[in-house]
């Protein structure tokens, strides 16, 4: 499953590399402006500090209608300009919520997890650990939030909730999907469409094995949930897709109107 996910994950980013980068544009200059306005308002220290949490704000709700509309690409369908600014009031709520999870995972990352560690007791690396356990979950569950909210669930707590079960349903799949999105921000740190794409395209992927267990569900001679949870056929599920993906050489990059 991993490597077909890898595969349709390029030829998506390739076939839309162009648009793709104008949203990298502009997440950057919404960037820039957080890091530059504030410093000119230090006269006024509290509108200083205002104007940078709006700011951030602005840039995590600019990447949540950025990963609201790359469902399109995901899906097999065009994407434009249409789609982002038509995402960008539902990505309200979504950016608020990842706003407040995001402040729970760096003060526990920046300031939790030193201060048990620092008191070099047994408790306090036991807290410390409890707080780097939470932190990591947090995590690997909230990567796919965005996703979850345009293809699952509008209301944010059973959203968040959805997340969780995804992540304890797929801990290996989940933990190298934040590996893999972390890996992709390195080199282009400032292009989070990159990471973004894929992530929408993991969770709409992962989510077909839920399609075939309820199928599954209705037919006669079912194995035990177990066994079947072991032994997802993805060959068989992912047949449809494959087909429509396709395979491509690397004439088909170079000469794509061939």
């Amino acid at each position: 499953m991993i490597r077909f996910l890898l595969r349709k994950f390029f030829y998506d980013l390739w076939d839309n590399l162009f648009k793709l980068m104008l949203l990298n544009m502009g997440f950057l200059g919404i960037l820039v402006l957080a890091f530059t306005v504030p410093p000119f308002l230090d006269f006024i220290p509290a509108l200083g500090t205002a104007a940078f949490a709006v700011l951030i704000f602005a840039v995590i709700v600019y990447l949540c209608a950025a990963a609201l509309a790359l469902k399109s690409v995901s899906d097999y369908r065009s994407f434009d300009a249409g789609d982002f600014f038509g995402s960008l009031k539902p990505a309200c709520l979504p950016a608020l919520v990842l706003s407040l999870l995001f402040l729970v995972v760096f003060f526990l990352v920046r300031f939790a997890v030193p201060f048990y560690l620092a008191q070099g007791t047994l408790p306090g690396i036991a807290f410390a650990a409890v707080c780097f356990w939470t932190a990591l979950i947090f995590s690997g569950a909230f990567q796919f939030f965005p996703a979850v909210f345009s293809r699952l669930e509008k209301r944010p707590v059973k959203a968040a909730g959805k997340c969780l079960l995804i992540f304890f349903d797929n801990i290996p799949f989940s933990l190298f999907s934040l590996f893999f999105a972390a890996v992709l921000s390195i080199p282009v740190i400032f292009s989070p469409a990159f990471p973004l794409l894929y992530l929408d395209q993991a969770l709409r992927l992962r989510l077909l094995k839920y399609d075939w267990l309820e199928a599954e569900a209705g037919t006669e001679h079912v194995p035990k949930e177990g066994n079947k949870r072991r032994k997802i056929p993805w060959r068989e599920i992912l047949a449809g897709e494959m087909e429509k993906t396709g395979r491509r050489d690397w004439k088909d990059f170079v000469f794509p109107w061939r």
